[in-house]
């Protein structure tokens, strides 16, 4: 398979295409698409295999997970500080923000070769009617995905549904009804025409298009495009899906949370849609620098601290690449305690998700590497604990155990000395089985599975007053999530459901998925939320290792504004149309 190398502005010409062999959507350069290329059995192919490459772009670098994950509940600022969205920092997070210009960029160029194959594959010669509506259909939801980005992004934004193969300055926004009504025309075209079970891993299906709808209306009712019956079509595209998961799309929850990101499982059961990625460095973008605008899936360090400057733990390909982006917040972590939890040691032990999506022990892999702890345990063994974050306050009497062991005493954190560098973060996207320690993932990038199906049942079915089965759909969730004999405790009454509850449980399940900062924007709790729950940065704070400080927290709720439920709209876009494209409020125009 090989990379699609795209070039070019954000409405610009495709300068590359792709075509398919029958097992895995090959990627070969090709050169420019036109319509007369478009209307051929090999252009229908190269031009889809072209959409779903621009997938890796738009996801799994830093700058496209970043781009939704920073400046939330969830994740405060890394030790390495990015460009502005993390902390809502005005110097940055502005017109000129090159992350924010490329994504727009590989948003539309991507959304223009949707545009190609929907437009003239049907003028192809030789190609079975079945054939053309599928590859249809598949554009019609990968143009949709990128528009529902787009439009939660942005807001009002340009909307062409031909293909445009002339540079043109000739676009303005459209509103956002328009947008959405493009959106919902596409899924709802799609549901009649594409596959009930893709035909190689990562091709999106009539599943996808499902639980796409629930997402879509979800969303709009809570915008200024909404229309009165959006809720209830959430909760009737949720529900057809989770009906007919098993019998008609072979799809299902896993029976084991840790299965759901287990390695070698990114296309499992559970999974609705996600971006492929393999060991070939031409299609992946595998490298050792860490640049991003290569399609390389970068997730599996994004979240990582810097455990190699733990004493005895040296960097590795199991432990992977610190590049600290994103620091799990106190709220996260915290998230997982259950109100019957009511002593320290009972904490994150009904709920499983947390032992099993977050890393908090690390073992000692080199006794000569010291890392600034030459003294710190003079008997270390390999393979013995190094370090253990414990999510809790220890007593004396558990620290003097610790200091008593025969193999030496280990690092302990706990939440008064969390810090930046030196705390848990999820492991979903681990990848162990890279050839060095800083190479990106070749894992596949999972984007919907059915759990959160089954939080939009909730969600629509509270917002429509159905509370026994709003609280139903949730309970399955968390009864998945239970430790071995305790799924009565993970149950809740629905007296318990409000919106602040279901967010509590997106982030449960959900957290570190591209999914939280327009959970937060579509539900109008991104101020308040970023606010409460992300802690004040500290430039000295008491680390885990004795005698070491590090900074924590973030400037995210000193600066956030109300306006920053919009990204800001690209310099370059506004330029190059002559003001025609225009700025979002409270941004520098």
């Amino acid at each position: 398979m090989k990379k699609i190398l795209l070039t070019g502005s954000a409405l610009a010409l495709l300068l590359a295409a792709s075509s398919c062999s029958k097992d895995t959507l090959d990627e070969t350069p090709r050169s420019i698409l036109v319509p007369s290329f478009l209307g051929t059995p090999e252009g229908i192919q190269a031009g889809l295999a072209g959409v779903y490459s621009g997938l890796r772009n738009a996801t799994a670098d830093q700058g496209g997970s970043i781009f939704i994950s920073q400046g939330t509940d969830e994740f405060m600022r890394g030790f390495a500080a990015t460009e502005g969205f993390e902390d809502y920092n005005a110097g940055q997070l502005n017109g000129t923000n090159g992350n924010i210009a490329n994504t727009w960029s590989s948003y539309y160029r991507s959304i223009n070769t949707a545009n190609g194959v929907i437009q003239y594959a049907s003028q192809a010669q030789g190609v079975s009617p079945a054939v053309v509506a599928q590859a249809e259909a598949e554009a019609k939801v990968l143009r949709a995905w990128y528009y529902f980005r787009l439009v939660r992004s942005f807001g009002d934004v340009p909307l062409t549904l031909s293909f445009v193969d002339q540079p043109t300055k000739d676009y303005t926004r459209a509103p956002i009804a328009d947008v959405y009504n493009a959106i919902v025309a596409d899924l709802n075209d799609a549901l009649t025409k594409i596959a009930n079970t893709a035909a190689q891993p990562g091709r999106v299906t009539r599943a996808t298009a499902l639980h796409m709808l629930a997402q879509v209306h979800l969303t709009r009712a809570t915008s200024t495009a909404k229309q009165a019956d959006d809720y209830a079509k959430a909760a009737q595209f949720a529900e057809e899906l989770i009906r007919d998961a098993s019998t008609k799309y072979g799809k299902g929850l896993e029976a084991d949370p840790a299965d759901v990101f287990r390695e070698g499982n990114e296309n499992g059961k559970e999974i609705l849609m996600n971006v492929q990625f393999n060991t070939d460095p031409t299609f992946t973008g595998i490298s050792d620098n860490g640049a991003g605008g290569a399609g390389q899936n970068q997730t599996n360090y994004l979240f990582r601290g810097r455990y190699d400057l733990l004493p005895n733990v040296e960097r590795s390909i199991v432990y992977g690449r610190p590049f600290g982006r994103l620091t799990s917040t106190p709220y996260l972590l915290e998230s997982y305690i259950l109100p019957s939890e009511t002593t320290p040691r009972q904490w994150r032990t009904t709920d499983t998700r947390y032992s099993k999506w977050f890393t908090t022990l690390w073992l000692v892999n080199n006794t000569t590497f010291i890392n600034g702890g030459r003294n710190f345990n003079p008997n270390r063994v390999v393979g013995d604990t190094a370090a253990w974050y414990a999510g809790r306050e220890l007593t004396a009497a558990e620290r003097a155990r610790i200091a008593a062991r025969p193999n030496g005493p280990f690092v302990v954190g706990t939440p008064s000395t969390y810090t930046t560098n030196f705390s848990p973060f999820i492991n979903k996207f681990d990848d162990t089985t890279r050839p060095a320690a800083n190479t990106s993932s070749d894992r596949p990038l999972i984007l919907m599975r059915l759990s959160e199906t089954y939080l939009i049942a909730a969600e629509a079915n509270m917002y429509l007053g159905n509370m026994t089965k709003a609280r139903d759909f949730i309970n399955v969730v968390r009864r998945r999530a239970a430790a071995p004999g305790r799924a009565a405790q993970m149950e809740i009454t629905a007296s318990q459901l409000n919106i602040d509850f279901i967010l509590d449980e997106r982030t449960r399940e959900l957290a570190g998925e591209q999914l939280r900062w327009y959970d937060l924007v579509r539900t109008g709790k991104l101020v308040e939320r970023v606010k409460k729950y992300v802690p004040a940065l500290i430039n000295s704070k008491p680390s885990p290792i004795p005698g070491v400080t590090d900074n924590y927290g973030s400037n995210a709720a000193a600066n956030i504004q109300p306006y920053h439920v919009l990204r800001p709209i690209p310099r370059q876009e506004i330029d190059r149309t002559g003001g025609k494209i225009t700025q979002n409020p409270g941004y520098p125009q």
